[in-house]
């Protein structure tokens, strides 16, 4: 059995073939690339099995009967943060320091897994499946599984053992998720808008408002605030999950890195020069070749054939064009819609009658006479000639000292991390005996929490084993953590469980947050006095500023201002109204004129696509309310 692609398939077929197989054995002609509408999120072979069937020791949430493990949910949070890094650079660390906000994006992250979840089990449960064909399509189409452009069997089977799960495992994890997004596709692709819809939302977001607002300061009644003992302690009871600070382990471990392995390793010149003696191929290059034929097919007359295959070198030698004469004229249609190329040229690929008339050629662009094969009668040209080289030991001396090196940098590396492994493993009470027997030291980490990580320690199979039962509660060793270019074993140094902040520890965060809720609720009281007062037509010593033609989506106004100026009604006398902004001060607004928006009709496609993608959104938040308010779902985040 062989196998040739086409349009980027892979074709097997038996021994018996026609010409037209044989020439596309060995060959890459022209591959019609097909961009998969899905792409499986987090699919880098770093415990994408962990969807199929890990450890369910401990989960972070259960949906139905599908527990989503710890370690799934910690690869999707650091993949998650490691975004919001690249996303927000250094501002990200402010973000990270406050621990509200970071406890916000763990839950956002599970309930988006719980989501997922949710979607898979609903096509399931729809009976919705893509074919045998399909998925053998995306699979072939995934550039994890491709050499050099084309789906590689070795390479898929390599991919999958290194992660640790089957085929099968994989197929059924593809089964899922491209059903879940045909799902949801299906789902937002049912949305529409109507013109007169569009229309009316561009009207609406084109609108201009006039008028003006005067700010109330809520640190200008921080001074009147009264708390009391009872407030703090209530508000403290009360809210017992915000003051809960989560685990955090110290580590003992034991780092073996390959970068320093390697910087001890060296190779004298003797060894260099017998290398490269030794190897002399792997130092010089063979000729390549790379030819394009037209072919006609033999048919019901050779004659009529060769008359046919006469003329067309006629016309080469007039001057036209060997790819467009191979497009319009070639009976291999395949590599005539290339311009007739077969790719590079080498020995046993093709009719030897081919091959022959293809290295008898000299030059780039020569065309042979006219070939004769069992097929048909065939004009073939050099398209590409690169001439054998060979490389002088002073143009290679540095890579191939290189290449020595890290072969034996390997050599050292693999030996050492398994002695690593082999002795933190029997003796698994201490990292001592390990780290001298492989020549290190033991080390001791910062203190690590799930949320916060320390880099060198963010890894999700570190963060795993730190956390697991028997380094946590048994005191044991880890299993060996292999790291890009390292390998640890870590052990716990010290442990600090999860737990409640004592009131004295939080008692001043608390009476600063309460103060402020009670200056900014006496600011609104203000403002709400303030508007009344203007409303009745009193005249008050405060400062207004004026807004002119504010659009709904400026930035020229307070955020809260803006939103509260665009929901007041216009009834054409002045409207007013009072409104807390984000920094707990308030506002006093008055409503003086509106200037409609108008339709815009360049924009208007644009505006119903907007439009569309809202009405799709509000309609994924329906289904997964709906289905979240069936199912039975527990978290333990």
């Amino acid at each position: 059995m062989r196998f040739f692609h086409v349009d980027g398939l892979t074709i097997a077929v038996g021994k018996s073939k026609t010409m037209l197989d044989r020439i596309r054995e060995g060959t890459q002609g022209p591959v019609v690339k097909t961009i998969l509408f899905i792409i499986i999120l987090a699919f880098a072979f770093t415990g994408v099995s962990a969807y199929l069937g890990g450890s369910t020791e401990d989960y972070v949430a259960k949906v139905n009967d599908r527990e989503i493990t710890r370690a799934e949910f910690d690869r999707a949070y650091q993949g998650q943060r490691a975004t919001m890094e690249q996303q927000f650079g250094e501002m990200f660390e402010m973000l990270a320091a406050d621990e509200g906000y970071m406890r916000e994006m763990r839950a956002s992250v599970l309930e988006q897994m719980i989501e997922e979840e949710l979607a898979v089990q609903l096509a399931g449960d729809m009976g919705l499946a893509q074919s045998a064909d399909a998925l053998r399509s995306a699979i072939r189409q995934m550039p994890e599984f491709q050499v050099n452009g084309a789906f590689n069997n070795d390479a898929y089977l390599r991919q999958l053992s290194n992660a640790g799960f089957s085929p099968t495992m994989f197929r059924d994890y593809l089964q899922q998720q491209m059903s879940r997004v045909a799902l949801m596709q299906g789902t937002f692709a049912s949305e529409f808008v109507l013109n007169n819809e569009s229309e009316r939302m561009q009207v609406l977001q084109n609108e201009r408002r006039s008028g003006r607002y005067a700010l109330i300061s809520a640190d200008d009644y921080l001074d009147m605030v009264e708390l009391t003992d009872a407030e703090v302690e209530a508000f403290y009871n009360d809210n017992q999950d915000s003051f809960r600070q989560e685990e955090r382990i110290q580590l003992a471990y034991v780092e073996l890195s390959f970068a320093d392995v390697l910087a001890t390793v060296e190779v004298d010149d003797a060894e260099v020069r017998e290398y490269y003696d030794a190897n002399p191929d792997a130092f010089s290059t063979e000729e390549m070749r790379s030819i394009a034929h037209i072919l006609v097919e033999f048919g019901d007359s050779e004659d009529a054939a060769l008359e046919r295959i006469r003329a067309i070198q006629a016309r080469l030698e007039a001057g036209e064009d060997f790819a467009e004469l191979a497009a319009t004229e070639s009976d291999d249609i395949f590599s005539g819609e290339d311009g007739g190329e077969l790719g590079i040229l080498e020995r046993g690929t093709l009719d030897p009658d081919l091959e022959d008339a293809g290295f008898a050629l000299e030059s780039e662009g020569d065309v042979s006479d006219v070939v004769r094969s069992e097929f048909g009668f065939h004009l073939v040209k050099l398209t590409e000639l690169t001439e054998a080289q060979s490389s002088s030991f002073a143009e290679v001396a540095a890579d191939i000292r290189e290449n020595i090196a890290q072969a034996e940098a390997e050599r050292i590396y693999f030996e050492q991390q398994q002695e690593l492994a082999r002795i933190s493993f029997e003796v698994d009470h201490t990292l001592d005996e390990a780290a001298d027997a492989v020549g290190l030291t033991v080390q001791t980490s910062p203190w690590i929490s799930r949320s916060e990580p320390v880099s060198g320690f963010d890894d999700a199979s570190v963060l795993e084993q730190a956390f697991s039962d028997d380094v946590r509660e048994l005191g044991l060793n880890s299993e060996l953590i292999e790291l890009d270019g390292r390998s640890l074993v870590v052990r716990a140094a010290d442990y600090v469980a999860p737990r409640v902040l004592d009131l004295a520890d939080v008692r001043s965060d608390i009476e600063s947050f309460l103060s402020a809720d009670k200056a900014e609720v006496l600011a609104f009281e203000r403002a709400q006095e303030i508007q009344a007062a203007i409303a009745a037509g009193e005249a008050l010593e405060i400062e207004f500023i004026a807004i002119e033609s504010a659009s709904r989506f400026g930035n020229s106004l307070p955020g809260a201002v803006r939103q509260e100026l665009f929901r007041m009604p216009v009834t054409g006398a002045a409207e007013y109204a009072s409104v807390t902004l984000g920094n707990g001060d308030a506002a006093v607004i008055e409503l003086t004129d509106m200037q409609p928006g108008e339709v815009d009709a360049e924009n208007a496609e644009r505006a119903k696509r907007q439009l569309e993608g809202q009405y799709a959104e509000l309609a994924y938040r329906a289904i997964m309310e709906a289905l979240k308010a069936q199912a039975n779902i527990e978290r333990r985040l």
